[in-house]
């Protein structure tokens, strides 16, 4: 027991120290609370971005760049570029949606014009 005790506090103590180390770093601890919350918020905004657009954005520059280099030094196009990337499956499919949405509209637009025509006879 006076070990799990021991353990809870010694990481409760590493937490309050990376804490103060952030904020002695980057000089909030002169700010109020209002504004550490923003600046924070913000921070956190900022990160959570550049982590997601990482994540979306970086497979397809990276298998794009591959294939320059192969490009470059095998003079011919590699076996990956003939294969779609994740994101392109997903454009696929949000294009093909899209386009069963805009045909739907059409046939209800089609099909009011079509009811308002004979309401008018």
């Amino acid at each position: 027991m006076e070990l799990i005790f021991w353990m809870i506090s010694s990481l409760v103590r590493w937490v309050r120290l990376k804490i103060y180390q952030y904020e002695v770093t980057f000089a909030i601890y002169m700010l109020t609370p209002t504004e550490k919350f923003i600046f924070n918020s913000l921070l956190l905004s900022l990160v959570t971005l550049l982590s997601t657009a990482a994540y979306v954005y970086l497979p397809d520059h990276v298998k794009s760049i591959c294939g320059h280099i192969y490009y470059y030094w095998a003079g011919d196009r590699p076996i990956s570029d003939y294969l779609l990337s994740p994101s392109a499956l997903l454009r696929d499919n949000t294009t093909k949606t899209l386009e069963v949405i805009y045909e739907t509209a059409q046939g209800a637009a089609a099909a009011a014009a079509a009811t308002v025509r004979v309401a008018d006879l």
